[in-house]
């Protein structure tokens, strides 16, 4: 049996040898990001840099875990969960480049996919009695059964995700860099529980996203894409189910947590008070307006995301 560190290394090495040819055929095809309108100027540089290099990552993660993984039922269907967000974002991103714009699929639509996917992929596992209702408590030492409220409840914990994290990606490694750090904390969370196969799923995708940091990070060589983001977020909400730690995801991914809130207060407070809070949303594009250089921002954002996997595993006990 292939070892664990012979698979991790795999997951490493995968993207970031693929990535260079990629990047050129995204360039050959003209295959590049659309900047936002409404977003900062300070982006407007970074206009037909190569995006959708997400597909690596989707790619990396089914080969590794077909070819390389013990068949194992929790890990199949995280890797089932996390390719069907990554479809969605894949649709959401080619719709963007055949139309020529930086919209793709409209939100509403978006959010009905996604709740669609969840709520089928939720249901079964449920049906086939492989996810309990049971969450745990952090700090408390104790579990709650959610019982019926669960489906739903999982549902909320896929979709809100994957849409953070596809927030959280507005800067050159920013998301990929919490990613890897969340899963690090989760694969351990997994141990602790001996839930091996999740474990190795999670460093798998750290390690892949990894690989991927290398071209991602700033100036960034290539793009997440919504085909990246929706993967990687329908990657850690998979693990957090399997390891019954959906609160603890709001810890470990704290940072993902602060940038969607940022956004929906920010929302919030035109409508009523017809004023802003920031001078934009999500939190990350609000402290570049305020000066602080791109690079700045994501280091302190991983330093953070370290300080609260490090808080997210000391509360399981």
């Amino acid at each position: 049996m292939i070892s664990w560190l012979l698979i991790i290394l795999i997951s490493f090495l995968i993207p970031f040898i693929l990535l260079p040819p990629f990047i050129n055929y995204l360039k050959r095809y003209n295959i590049g990001q659309w900047i936002r309108q409404e977003g900062p100027d300070l982006h407007q540089h970074k206009m037909g840099t190569p995006t959708m290099g997400g597909i690596v990552i989707i790619f990396t993660l089914i080969l590794v875990v077909i070819i390389f993984v013990p068949p194992h039922y929790d890990i199949l269907w995280s890797l089932i969960i996390t390719v069907g967000f990554g479809v969605i974002g894949l649709v959401d991103d080619l719709i963007k480049y055949f139309k020529k714009r930086s919209l793709g699929l409209y939100a509403g639509q978006k959010l009905f996919f996604q709740i669609a996917l969840a709520l089928c992929l939720v249901y079964y596992l449920q049906k086939t009695g492989n996810l309990g209702t049971e969450i745990y408590l952090p700090f408390l030492n104790d579990r709650i059964d959610l019982g019926r409220t669960f489906l739903p409840f999982a549902v909320l914990v896929l979709v809100s995700s994957v849409n953070a994290v596809n927030l959280t990606d507005g800067l050159d490694g920013l998301a990929t860099g919490l990613i890897f750090i969340a899963m690090v904390g989760f694969a351990l969370i997994a141990c602790l529980q001996n839930l091996w196969s999740i474990a190795l799923f999670a460093l798998i995708v750290a390690f892949s996203s990894l690989g991927f940091l290398i071209y991602n990070f700033f100036p960034a060589q290539v793009f997440l894409g919504d085909v990246g983001s929706f993967t990687l977020g329908g990657a850690i909400a998979s693990v957090a189910l399997f390891t019954k730690g959906e609160l603890f995801l709001l810890i470990i991914g704290g940072v993902f947590v602060v940038e969607t809130l940022s956004v929906i207060l920010q929302v919030t407070s035109v409508k009523l008070r017809k004023k802003t809070l920031f001078k934009m949303s999500p939190l990350h594009h609000h402290f570049e307006l305020c000066g602080w250089k791109e690079p700045k921002i994501t280091i302190r954002f991983w330093i953070a995301g370290v300080v609260l996997t490090l808080m997210g595993i000391s509360s399981f006990q």
